[in-house]
């Protein structure tokens, strides 16, 4: 029974790195996106501004 144990053990201790590992990749995974997004929104023209002017050709 000590054997069934031990395997035990080790399954909660894998199961927890790997909970630990996903949620490490999920978070750099929203940073990433969220980085994206906020360089998007910042280049992005502002309404109110005007618009450039394109070169005549």
């Amino acid at each position: 029974m000590e054997n069934v144990w031990d395997a035990t053990k080790l399954m909660f201790i894998i199961y927890g790195m790997a909970a630990v590992v996903s949620f490490l990749v999920a978070w750099v995974i929203k940073l990433t996106f969220s980085a994206i997004r906020f360089h998007g929104s910042r280049s992005a023209v502002a309404p109110g501004s005007p618009a450039k002017p394109t070169p005549e050709a």
